[in-house]
C-alpha cells in the first residue's frame, strides 16, 4: 500500500554474487535505521502485511497456512483496533530458489511498503534480514536459525539456533544412545551444509567418529543408491538436515533397503508427516521438537491451534509446520495488540519489546523480549517416533 506523499526509497543495489550469509548477516543494525515515522502499511481499515505466496513446498506453505488461519480468527473478531490484518504477497516461479524470496520480500518493503514482512524462512532469511534493517522494515519470525543476532531493531527470530540444537542433539546421541559413528544426509544449502560441517567439526569434542555425508538434490525422484552407499560406511545413526520431499524420499529408501539405522532429524524437519513412506522402518527416528504433538497434546496453545485449524480449514491434517505459523502469529497480534491505534513501525517494535515472559499458553516456554534479545524460543527439547508420533524423551532443554 503506498503513501502518495512520501517518497520512495531507492531499491538497495543487488547482492553480490556468492556473497556469504555470515557477511551478510553483519550488516544487520543493532541501532534502529533512520527512517521517517510513516505508518506505511496502515490505513484506517486495515494493517498490510507481507508474507510468501503458496510456493509448492510442504512445510513453508503450511507455515503460511498457519498464520492466515490465525488471520482469518483475528479478522473475524473485528480485527486489531478496529483494523484488519491484510496480506501481501507475490508468487515465485519455483519455490525452491532463495533469490526469488528475497527479490519479492525487496518488492513488498519498496514497491508495496507493507508494515512488516512475517517469514520468509529459510536461506533467504538472511539477505532479507538485512534489507529489512536497511528499509526499516519489521521481520518477523523466518523459519530458519541461520540469523543469529539478537538486537537487530527490526529483526524478531523464531526457534533455537542451529549451534545450539546441534550441540544438544549430537551430545545426547552418544552420551545417552552410545552411538559412535554418525553420518548425514543433507541439502546443498546453508542449512544442510551448516548441520554437515557441525557433524564433522564437532566428532573429537564430543567422542563421536565422522564416517559419512551424502548430499541430495531438491524434489529427488529416488535416493536408494545414494544410501546404499552411505550404508557401507556402517553409521549408527544418520542425521537428516533436508526438507521435507527429500526427508520422504529417504525414508522411502531406508524402507526398500531395510536398513535399520536410526534417523535423526533436525528441528526445522521434526514432523511426522513425512515419516509415513518409511513405515516401520521409521519407527525409532529421533528429533529435535519445538512443540508438542499437534494432534494429541492437551497443552492449551496446541488445544487453541486445534479449534481454529477446525473452524477455518476443516479437515486439514494438523502439523508443526502449521502450528509454527499460528504460534509465531499470535506474537506478532501480541505486538499490534500492544502498539495501539496509533500504529507505526518504531511503536510496534517497542511494543514487542514490552513481551515478558509470556508463554503463549504452554506452546512455548516464556517468551521475552527486549532491544537487546528478539529471539523468541531457545529451548528445544529431544522426541522419538513411537507408535508413529513423536513422543518427548527429555524436558525443555535449554543450552
Amino acid at each position: 500500500m503506498s503513501n502518495p506523499h512520501v517518497p520512495r526509497r531507492p531499491s538497495p543495489p543487488p547482492l553480490a554474487a556468492g556473497a556469504s550469509a555470515l557477511a551478510v548477516a553483519l550488516t544487520l543494525s543493532a541501532t534502529p535505521v533512520l527512517v521517517a515515522q510513516i505508518s506505511s502499511g496502515v490505513s484506517d481499515e486495515a494493517v498490510v502485511i507481507g508474507m510468501e505466496a503458496p510456493t509448492g513446498s510442504f512445510s513453508l506453505d503450511e507455515e503460511n497456512l498457519g498464520m492466515r488461519v490465525l488471520i482469518e480468527e483475528v479478522n473475524a473478531a473485528d480485527g486489531v483496533h478496529g483494523r484488519r490484518i491484510e496480506v501481501r504477497s507475490h508468487p515465485r516461479s519455483d519455490g525452491t530458489r532463495p533469490d526469488e524470496a528475497v527479490a519479492n520480500a525487496r518488492r513488498l518493503m519498496v514497491e508495496d511498503e507493507v508494515f512488516l514482512l512475517f517469514n520468509f524462512g529459510g536461506p533467504a532469511s538472511v539477505p532479507i534480514a538485512g534489507l529489512a534493517s536497511e528499509h526499516g522494515v519489521p521481520y518477523l519470525f523466518p523459519h530458519t536459525a541461520l540469523i543469529t543476532r539478537d538486537d537487530a531493531r527490526f529483526v524478531f527470530t523464531s526457534f533455537p539456533r542451529y549451534d545450539d540444537e546441534t550441540r544438544i542433539m549430537f551430545r545426547f546421541l552418544v552420551a545417552e544412545r552410545g552411538f559412535g559413528r554418525l553420518a548425514i544426509v543433507h541439502d546443498a544449502n546453508a542449512y544442510g551444509v551448516f548441520f554437515r560441517d557441525r557433524l564433522r567439526d564437532m566428532a573429537a569434542e564430543l567422542g563421536y567418529e565422522f564416517v559419512g555425508a551424502v548430499e541430495i538434490p531438491r524434489n529427488p525422484a529416488d535416493v536408494t543408491d545414494a544410501l546404499a552407499t552411505l550404508r557401507q560406511s556402517e553409521p549408527d545413526a544418520v542425521v537428516l538436515a533436508l526438507f521435507p520431499d527429500q526427508a520422504r524420499r529417504v525414508m522411502e529408501a531406508k524402507a526398500r533397503l531395510e536398513w535399520g539405522v536410526t534417523m535423526v532429524t533436525s528441528g526445522p524437519l521434526t514432523d511426522e508427516q513425512y515419516l509415513e513412506p518409511g513405515g516401520t522402518f521409521a519407527e525409532g527416528t529421533l528429533g529435535f521438537c519445538h512443540f508438542a504433538d499437534p494432534s494429541t497434546s492437551d497443552v492449551p496453545g496446541i488445544e487453541r491451534y486445534r479449534a481454529a485449524m477446525a473452524r477455518h480449514r476443516p479437515g486439514h491434517p494438523l502439523n508443526r509446520y502449521s502450528l509454527y505459523g499460528y504460534t509465531f502469529g499470535r506474537l506478532v497480534v501480541e505486538g499490534l495488540q500492544r502498539a495501539g491505534r496509533n500504529l507505526t513501525r518504531d511503536g510496534f517494535i517497542d511494543a514487542m519489546e514490552t513481551i515478558e515472559g509470556w508463554d503463549l499458553d504452554g506452546a512455548l516456554p516464556p517468551v521475552t523480549f527486549s532491544p537487546a534479545n528478539h529471539h523468541a524460543q531457545r529451548a528445544g527439547f529431544v522426541c522419538e517416533l513411537t507408535g508413529g508420533r513423536f513422543r518427548s524423551v527429555t524436558g525443555w532443554v535449554r543450552p
